[in-house]
């Protein structure tokens, strides 16, 4: 799912602001890698200020209510590396959204991926702005009328009763990573992704070299075939999962245990590439799946999982 107008109740960008360390550059980025000028501050943005550590709950310490302009602005808090994520480029970050009427805390979620490309923000300009002209170390403030950021959308149908399309919405950014940048991708060893199963008790090691050229297609090997039923659509599955990101095999995510958790094959309950993986397959078994952005987050990213079908949900 493409980062959308419907941000707010599915929490699709994420996290918290606050004071920190930067890399200590002195340059305010003004236009993103592309050389297209970035949004421009305004009364509204220049007036946000944030309070809280890095990592923790922030506050919004502004006079309110603050006023959307009729464009959206930006105003960079806490200059960054000089250098703006390139395009394509994927950035680490938190945000949290305020209401700017009345500056409570609408939304926070912690180190989301934010591939700089304007196809991911089709429906969230505000976001892209941030993303497209950010760098590591910036912390960044983009304050959006509520109609631009939710479009057609009533407000009140989102559940803010209390907010009309004039009003604001304030975004703080904090960007603290960024994925290498990979001019000329090594070509694909076939060895790669390798994986150590180690004793079997805990999540596997997944390797792959950083700046490797992806796969295009959704890759499926059997590593250990079991000896229980073939999982077939719509069932429910007890599973053990680990996954990394392409380049360098950075953990993604995973759950690792002795009755595993619930997956469901139903179309829609799992992302595709989860779905193909376990269809047709044998409980017991355990499964290496690479998955292409379009079939696993549509966030950009490439990734390699390790599935472990431990039982049947009767």
């Amino acid at each position: 799912m493409k980062l959308s107008r419907l941000f707010i109740p599915t929490a699709i960008v994420g996290a918290l602001l606050l004071s920190g360390c930067s890399t200590g550059s002195d340059t305010v980025i003004s236009k993103d890698a592309s050389g297209e000028a970035c949004a421009p501050a305004g009364a509204a943005s220049k007036s946000v200020k944030v309070t809280g550590d890095v990592g923790g709950e922030i506050t919004l310490t502004s006079k309110t209510p603050i006023e959307a302009g009729d464009k959206i602005e930006r105003t960079v808090l806490k200059n960054g590396e000089a250098k703006p994520f390139a395009e394509g480029q994927v950035a680490t970050g938190n945000y949290t959204i305020f209401n700017g009427k009345t500056g409570e805390v609408i939304n926070v979620a912690p180190d989301m991926k934010f591939p700089n490309e304007a196809d991911q923000f089709a429906d969230a300009k505000w976001a892209y702005e941030a993303v497209r002209c950010g760098s590591v170390g910036q912390r960044t403030v983009i304050v959006s009328s509520v109609a631009d950021a939710l479009g057609d959308v009533d407000p009140a149908e989102r559940g803010f009763t209390g907010l009309s399309k004039t009003d604001a919405f304030v975004f703080v950014f904090d960007f603290t990573e960024a994925a290498e940048v990979c001019d000329d991708p090594k070509p694909r060893d076939e060895k790669y992704p390798e994986v150590d199963m180690g004793d079997g008790k805990t999540e596997p090691t997944i390797t792959i070299p950083s700046c490797m050229e992806a796969p295009a297609e959704l890759e499926l090997k059997v590593l250990e075939e079991g000896d229980g039923p073939v999982v077939a659509d719509n069932e429910k599955i007890m599973t053990n999962y680990v996954g990394v990101d392409w380049n360098g095999a950075e953990r993604f995510d995973g759950n690792w245990s002795e009755t595993g958790i619930e997956f469901s094959t139903a179309e829609g309950a799992l992302v595709e590439g989860f779905r193909q993986a376990m269809i047709g397959q044998k409980v017991g078994s355990t499964i290496l799946v690479t998955m292409p952005s379009e079939m696993g987050y549509n966030d950009g990213m490439t990734r390699t999982f390790v599935l472990q079908l431990v039982s049947k949900v009767e």
